[in-house]
């Protein structure tokens, strides 16, 4: 294959890997909305109704702000914004948890690392995009390495089984951290606290 036509297939695999990560980026944003909207629902019972307008004007703005940034995604048509779009959104959504939680800055310097810990493991894509097809995590990384000895001629059930094996641990190892990470974040919530981050798909 000459070098031209090396180019123009590494130009169609980046453009691949930026509409995969868009439609990941589009897709949590709009997670994002019916988290707030959950979160919403679970105020604090016997609220006035300065407060619950008070409420729904944050939740609007919420929804406009992550609407905006699924329309800059959309427009997105290189892999070092989309990676900067992306780091963005994380960083967005994590601190988006803060008002949702009702925490002081004191406690949320404790609760945030734990935050961060969970969100990273539930939404891998959200910070690992790179700007060529990489698998972004090791459960990837393996899915990717079955689908190339499923592809060769030759490949041996031994090595499918392998294949399969190595997936299976990674995915396990995926299991095991995001259950030790959520049991070390509900150390710190209230049952209100927990309960809204259940809601939001953080907590399970």
């Amino acid at each position: 294959m000459t070098e031209q036509k090396h180019d123009r297939w590494d130009g169609c695999r980046n453009s691949d890997q930026i509409a995969v990560s868009r439609r990941v980026a589009v897709t949590t944003a709009g997670a994002a909305i019916l988290g707030v909207v959950s979160a919403t629902a679970f105020g604090p019972e016997g609220a006035g109704e300065g407060r619950r307008r008070e409420i729904s004007s944050d939740m609007r703005e919420r929804m406009e702000q992550s609407r905006a940034f699924a329309e800059r995604m959309r427009n997105v048509d290189s892999p070092e914004e989309l990676e900067k779009f992306m780091a963005e959104r994380r960083a967005r959504a994590v601190e988006g948890f803060k008002g949702q939680l009702g925490v002081s800055d004191q406690e949320w310097a404790v609760i945030k690392p734990r935050i961060e810990a969970v969100y990273d493991i539930v939404h891998p894509a959200a910070h690992s995009v790179r700007g060529n097809t990489r698998p972004m995590t090791p459960v990837d990384q393996k899915k990717s390495d079955l689908r190339k000895l499923l592809d060769e001629n030759g490949t041996t059930p031994e090595q499918i089984k392998a294949g399969l094996t190595a997936l299976r641990a990674a995915n396990e190892k995926v299991r095991q951290d995001l259950a030790k990470a959520r049991q070390d974040l509900r150390q710190l919530l209230t049952v209100r606290q927990e309960a809204t981050l259940v809601l939001s798909g953080l907590l399970d």
